[in-house]
């Protein structure tokens, strides 16, 4: 008996050796590849639910088998995976990943993958890609020539942005939101153009009714870049569609940055710079023969006069002539530990333009909190509250003269427009309009905003075993915004001396509330020892909108006075807006070894902006990933990646406000109140713009990931497009909106990464990008229409569905005048001169970073658009005031009729020349008068130059106590190359962010060249 209780202990023994030498604790320290520990890095057991992070000093402590393979895995860095073998202590070093294939992409609304098992082209900016090589005014700025199938355009060169994004092709024309969704942190941002009554002031547009023309910043002007970590851009249905309702024209996901825990570590930043135009567009000399043969002679003594008393000015350098001044002031702070970590900045952002009296401020407090409560439940807290103070100036359309855009091309060099002693600013011609110097010095043009952005997340892992984990996460936020903006005409201006009521002032306050919340539930399970992983997500979201605009606008003011309720005339509006969404989602991932990685989802939205507010749309998504060098043995050294991938989703875009409903006005009949219906008649059966997208495409890695690359091709279709439709008189409306239309846009993005050369001491990697997308309109079930721009004799885009023998035309195609047809041809009404695309061709970038003597970084960024037409009618106003620069030559040999001179006594100047042409000439290229133009350009973006003090210089000067200084020179818009000629920049929009339209150059100011420098002091 005892010598069988002695093998049974000896037989308990040997067992827990073999347990303790299975699962032996494995300690070590995480550090970069210059020893910095890395803190927060994920290290785990393959095949088991197993893990941990380390620390703020980079260390971890983990219980793992002898014959384990541990992984090693962290943002911004190549994981790595090692066996444990019979070791206790492993110690590691990242490297950092160039490529970029280890990084965690968002793929879904609770889910997240490795790049490297992504099945889509998501593009994905870090904040080296952002702020790395220089300052952007506003995040959508710094975004131009990096987002393969983008198409990105500035509606102007006015401090405090205002851009045009538009993902593969236009998404909506006119009906639907036409720029993309964006989240911050998990919130869902306004990024809205309101109102602020400019147009009005103008006589551009009145009544209440938001205005195209405005020229409005986005409000994504108010965040920060240098907040911002990482941007990824869901361009496509096949990506955006677990976001459902909101996601037709894309979705741009911004991470903020966070704190790390370690040792507490202060940054601080200063940029100071400044600003020139970029060319001017007018110069013109005037003399008497000028006068005499095309304009008035009775202005010869005035031109006399002012070239003999040296007051003869360009008035087009007074006042773009200016020099932008640019500050920019960051003081951030992170660190904390297991526990808690935290990320704190401030910054204050000052840009003056290069016009007098205009300008950008925006003051910024971001604090981020991470707490970890138990092993099992941790929490974050996001937390961003800006003010930003814009003066937008005077530019871009007036009907009234009262911008620049309009009054300097009529502006005579000899007219005087300086104040006299008294301040007092003379009269502009009278056939011009206005002073621009006294518009520029007196009026005003002002947006305020206050802003909060809170954002939270709870996360609680109910189930946490060595092979499944469940997970439950409550996340959303709140955006509120509380907008100013002041207009005011003082009643001495030369222009509203001419009004009813001279004096104008208008004071908008623009209220947004949005709010969402998410409940999601993550279940993953490791299956078939470790070798398929699952991971199943549920939940439920909902958002709300909540806006409020009201004005008070008064006409004939005191003088001096601004104040809109002492006005003669006073009017007053009020518009409230409210809707909500609601979502359910479902989603499957399954990752076999990294092999093959599969995903499957669903989403159901209910909108109360769709005629059927209860009614769930269903928005369905697939997805397959194959990494063939991850089958067998064949790849290695040369081919190091080989992915293939298709995916497919569906999305949909929301009716603005009211389209489902009549809404009625309010009068006054015999002193009694009453409504009356409004001619626009509202469609209870209006469904939502749907979109469909089939993507695939092939991702490669060469030489050992040297070489790198992604090419995608897709098809989105666009479904059930809302269009007006115009009614018969005799019903008593004028129109009323139906889902008439169908269009698709298909297109191909190449991208490619290359380190042309990798050593101690030099390095150079090159990133070029190609992109092109075509649109197509394939059913329109109402007539062909033309929109935007000012009408066919300049150009306009044109909305026409197939015709009799299929073929099918473009909607962002620029059609006008003349007709090819004669008038007794049935199809005169449709035969327009077509004179090209506002999309291009192609457009691609080439991003040059080249490190060289260890610590001098070099940066370069170039943009080339290739073909895309213009409409302008910059060149027709410089033209017709006779200042336009080449308007004294006679290059273009043309007699007064528009054709080739008979003799040289019919040669005519080219701004007259211009003046009388119209159309194609004989090899279809538009003659060089005030037709839309098809032009080409290529920037230089961004460059800069960097200097990293050396770690030893620094320890020798400061001790311990700055840790990093870095040093350079920035700029942007540095160089351009186009043949463009009818304008300032080919890169403009007018109409501001509206689907179609936008591309129209008239009033525009210079594009802006930027040049910065930079300090960097990390403690």
């Amino acid at each position: 008996m005892k010598v069988k209780l002695l093998i049974y202990l000896f037989c308990l023994l040997c067992l827990a050796r073999t347990a303790t030498a299975q699962n032996a604790t494995l300690t070590g320290k995480v550090t970069d590849a210059n020893g910095t520990p890395l803190p927060g890095v994920s290290v785990l057991v393959k095949g088991t639910g197993q893990g941990a992070t380390t620390d703020a000093e980079g260390n971890y402590r983990i219980t793992a088998p002898a014959n384990a393979r541990v992984g090693f895995s962290y943002i911004g860095f190549l994981s790595q995976e090692l066996a444990v073998g019979n070791q206790s202590t492993l110690n590691v070093k990242l490297l950092e990943d160039t490529r970029q294939l280890e990084e965690v992409v968002v793929s879904g609304l609770a889910t997240t993958v490795k790049r490297s098992n992504l099945a889509n082209a998501v593009t994905r900016l870090d904040s080296k890609d952002l702020t790395g090589a220089t300052t952007p005014v506003t995040t959508d700025g710094a975004l131009q020539g990096k987002i393969a199938g983008a198409n990105i355009v500035s509606n102007g060169s006015v401090p405090g942005g205002g851009f045009n994004l538009q993902f593969r092709g236009v998404s909506t024309l006119g009906a639907s939101a036409s720029q993309p969704l964006f989240i911050v942190d998990g919130v869902y941002i306004d990024n809205g153009q309101y109102a602020n009554g400019r147009s009005a002031a103008n006589k551009a547009a009145a009544g209440s009714a938001a205005s195209s023309q405005d020229n409005n910043a986005n409000r994504l002007a108010d965040l920060n870049p240098d907040d911002i970590e990482s941007l990824e851009v869901l361009k496509g249905s096949s990506a955006a569609a677990i976001y459902g309702t909101r996601a037709n024209a894309g979705v741009v996901i911004i991470t903020t940055k966070r704190g790390k825990g370690g040792k507490t570590k202060v940054s601080f930043g200063q940029d100071i710079g400044f600003s020139k135009a970029l060319s001017f567009y007018g110069g013109a000399d005037w003399t008497e023969q000028k006068l005499t043969n095309y304009f008035s002679a009775d202005d010869i003594p005035l031109l006399r006069a002012a070239k003999a008393n040296g007051s003869y000015t360009d008035w087009e350098r007074v006042i773009y002539g200016g020099t932008g001044q640019i500050r920019n002031t960051r003081l951030g702070i992170t660190g904390g530990n297991e526990r808690t970590k935290f990320y704190i900045n401030g910054s204050m952002s000052d840009e003056t333009g290069i016009i007098k009296n205009t300008g950008f401020q925006r003051y910024s407090i971001r604090a981020n909190v991470d707490h970890k409560l138990t092993n099992w439940l941790d929490f974050s807290i996001n937390s961003n509250y800006i003010v930003s103070n814009n003066d937008r100036g005077w530019t871009g359309n007036d009907n009234s003269n009262v911008n620049y855009g309009y009054s300097l091309p009529y502006t005579k060099p000899y007219t005087n427009l300086y104040p006299d002693a008294n301040g007092r600013y003379p009269d502009n011609d009278p056939g011009v309009g206005e002073n621009p110097l006294a518009v520029r010095d007196r009026a005003i043009n002002n947006q305020k905003n206050n802003r909060v952005l809170q954002g939270f997340s709870v996360n609680a892992r109910a189930l946490n075993t060595a092979k499944s984990s469940l997970t439950f996460r409550f996340n959303g936020g709140l955006d509120y915004q509380n907008g100013f903006a002041s207009i005011w005409l003082p009643s001495d201006l030369q222009s509203q001396l001419k009004e009813p009521n001279p004096g104008f002032s208008q004071d908008t306050r623009t209220e947004v509330f949005n709010s969402n919340v998410q409940l999601s539930g993550i279940f993953t399970q490791a299956v078939m020892d470790g070798r398929l992983n699952l991971t199943t997500s549920v939940g439920a979201v909902r958002l709300h909108k909540y806006l409020r605009s009201n004005y008070v606008r008064g006409t004939g003011l005191p003088a001096g006075v601004s104040n809109p309720s002492r006005g003669k005339v006073v009017e007053g509006y009020a518009e409230y807006q409210v809707n909500t969404d609601v979502g359910l989602f479902a989603q499957q991932d399954a990752n076999y070894e990294d092999k093959v990685i599969g995903s499957v989802g669903i989403r159901f939205d209910k909108s109360t902006l769709n005629s059927q507010f209860d009614k769930y749309y269903a928005f369905p998504r697939a997805s397959l990933a194959i990494n063939a060098a991850k089958f067998g043995d064949w790849a290695g050294s040369t081919v190091s990646q080989l992915k293939f991938r298709a995916a497919y989703g569906a999305t949909a875009g929301l009716p603005t406000f009211g389209t489902s409903y009549s809404q009625l006005g309010v009068t006054g009949i015999g002193g009694l109140g009453g409504l009356v219906p409004s001619t626009v008649l509202g469609n209870t059966n209006i469904q939502p713009e749907r979109a469909t997208e089939l993507e695939y495409g092939v991702d490669f890695g060469l030489f050992n990931g040297r070489v790198t690359g992604e090419f995608t091709l897709y098809n989105k279709k666009v479904f059930d497009l809302i269009q007006p439709l115009v009614t018969a008189p005799t019903t008593g409306v004028t129109s009323t909106q139906i889902n008439a239309a169908d269009l698709t846009n298909k297109g191909v993005e190449l991208s490619l990464g290359a380190d042309v050369v990798r050593n101690a001491n030099f390095s150079w990697f090159v990133q070029p990008i190609f992109w092109f997308n075509r649109s197509r309109i394939t059913r329109l079930a109402i007539p062909e229409r033309l929109t935007g721009g000012f009408g066919a004799t300049f150009g306009q885009w044109r909305v026409k569905g197939p015709d009799a023998s299929g073929k099918t035309y473009s909607p962002t195609e620029i059609v006008g005048q003349p007709r090819l047809l004669p008038t007794t041809d049935p199809n005169y009404a449709t035969s327009w001169t077509s004179y090209g695309d506002q999309q291009p061709k192609y457009e691609m970038s080439l991003n040059n970073r080249i490190t060289f003597l260890k610590n001098f970084e070099f940066s370069a960024l170039l943009n080339y658009r290739y073909k895309f037409t213009v409409v302008s009618l910059a060149r027709v106003l410089w033209d017709e005031g006779g200042n336009t620069s080449d308007w004294n030559s006679t290059s273009l040999q043309a007699g007064s009729n528009g054709k080739p001179a008979a003799s040289e006594a019919d040669v005519v100047p080219n701004g007259i020349a211009r003046q009388n042409v119209r159309g194609l000439d004989a090899n279809g290229v538009p003659n060089e008068g005030y037709n839309p133009s098809v032009v080409s350009f290529l920037k230089l973006r961004e460059v800069s130059l960097y200097y990293r003090v050396p770690s030893a210089v620094l320890r020798s000067a400061f001790g311990s106590v700055v840790s990093g200084i870095r040093v350079g020179v920035s700029g942007n818009n540095i160089l351009r190359w186009t043949d463009y000629k009818a304008g300032y920049d080919p890169e403009n929009s007018n109409f501001g962010s509206t689907a179609l339209g936008s591309g129209v150059d008239i009033g525009s100011t210079p594009a802006v060249r930027r040049m910065m420098f930079h300090l960097a002091v990390d403690f």
